[in-house]
């Protein structure tokens, strides 16, 4: 059994962040909501149970690991977003969220499918990564990278041009003894508008992921439905040189750089046994994959970084 503490305090957030400030405490927060509704949340797996809760948040006491609006154990997630919603994962199977007042629904469904759907993943002992996947000429494709580094830009321009998408921005990879495979569970890139605009793609249509930013869903035209073997792994870096750098690795520096790939790897502080389980399946995951490394110029043009990783996906 758990144990929760009831407490009522105020945090100073900078403006920048809503979530994941770097600033550690050990105390745990709990706030106060008002009572709202919002029915028919989406989230990547079908089977797990969504549940509102109205009034005060219920909180991890004695927290792994935790940070002024998360806290995490093997068994718990909480996370507080501030004007949005206060979410809390339990057991892989679970979900508890409680919405601040005038909270908008596509606010709430953003974190949902993101950190919340993450420390499920992590919950279930499904290795998530955090990269676009897709199938392109038969072969498994993931490209991971920070948030920026162009994942999901370059990734619509292989589905434009034949490539069948998996998932976009989070990729869950089952791994066992004979195989890694990935898991499809999204059909929808998030794109921003310069992306769009250099991919010829019409936004008058287009939903935005939050109504204050301007990025937005779209649906891929052909999704894979099953799961799919990894054949390469790629890691966009951005620099700002002229010039696109190249590196296939191998040995440990395959396995250091797949570890630095996993999505949201700070919650597994918070969870030792499933950070052990990580490094046995990582090691059987490098050796069946090639991994490279490109670094893009910061003014690059999509279709010129996807025509450098089809060069590497042939070579």
């Amino acid at each position: 059994m758990l144990d929760f503490v009831r407490k009522e305090v105020k945090i100073s957030y900078p403006a920048k962040y809503d979530y994941f400030r770097l600033c550690g405490v050990d105390d745990i927060l709990m706030y106060n909501t008002r009572k709202y509704f919002i029915v028919n949340l989406d989230f990547p797996i079908p089977d797990i149970e969504l549940k509102q809760i109205n009034g005060t948040f219920p909180i991890i006491m004695n927290p792994r690991f935790s940070r002024p609006n998360f806290a995490i154990n093997d068994d718990e997630f909480y996370l507080d977003v501030r004007n949005v919603a206060q979410y809390q994962a339990i057991k892989g199977s679970k979900i508890l969220y409680s919405l601040y007042e005038n909270a908008d629904k596509a606010s709430v469904e953003l974190f949902l499918q993101g950190s919340v759907f993450g420390a499920i993943l992590h919950q279930q002992g499904i290795l998530p990564f955090h990269g676009c996947s897709f199938d392109y000429k038969g072969k498994g494709i993931l490209i991971c990278g920070n948030s920026g580094a162009g994942k999901s830009s370059v990734t619509m321009a292989f589905c434009l041009n034949g490539a069948r998408l998996i998932n976009d921005d989070i990729t869950p990879v089952r791994v066992s003894e004979s195989q890694s495979l990935m898991i499809p569970m999204k059909s929808k890139i998030k794109l921003w508008d310069d992306s769009l605009e250099q991919l010829n793609i019409n936004r008058q249509d287009l939903v935005r992921i939050r109504p204050q930013l301007k990025k937005y869903y779209i649906e891929a035209d052909i999704v894979i439905k099953e799961e799919r073997p990894i054949d390469h792994f790629f890691i966009l870096y951005v620099h700002n040189k002229n010039e696109y750098v190249v590196q296939e690795l191998d040995g440990m520096k395959k396995y250091n750089a797949l570890r630095k790939q996993i999505y949201r790897r700070s919650y597994l502080k918070g969870m030792p046994e499933r950070e052990k389980q990580y490094f046995m399946e990582l090691f059987k995951l490098a050796p069946s994959c090639r991994v490279t490394v490109i670094t893009r110029p910061d003014k690059s043009r999509i279709h010129d970084t996807m025509d450098k990783i089809k060069e590497e996906i042939q070579g």
